[in-house]
């Protein structure tokens, strides 16, 4: 995979360990240059009337790596857990529903 994506070594999500997945999660994509996907703050590049090549290409390249995190995004999520993440449209709508979840579950056990 691009910019090192195959080089995470992360236990797989699963139903006990979301706060250090979580950790390790942030932490890997941030240094690979990735977190904004999953935050949202990385946007799609718009795709105007008449587009200029430039445009498409950036456009283009958004989704590549979209896709491209959205793979591994779900390669380090337990096989019973990619039920929750799915169906998301973005990177960010699979990250809240997780961290909703968890936080929720967590709270929960707190009480």
């Amino acid at each position: 995979m691009v910019n090192g994506l195959s080089q995470i070594a992360i236990e797989k999500l699963n139903k006990n360990n979301f706060q250090v997945w979580k950790f390790r999660i942030m932490n890997f994509s941030m240094r690979k240059g990735y977190w904004e996907f999953i935050t949202g703050d990385e946007i799609e590049p718009p795709l105007l009337e008449n587009p200029t090549q430039q445009q498409i290409q950036a456009n283009k390249t958004w989704h590549e790596k979209t896709r491209k995190v959205l793979y591994w995004f779900s390669v380090c999520v337990s096989d019973f857990m990619i039920v929750h993440i799915q169906d998301a449209k973005s990177l960010k709508q699979a990250w809240d529903t997780l961290v909703k979840m968890y936080s929720t579950n967590t709270q929960a056990r707190k009480m």
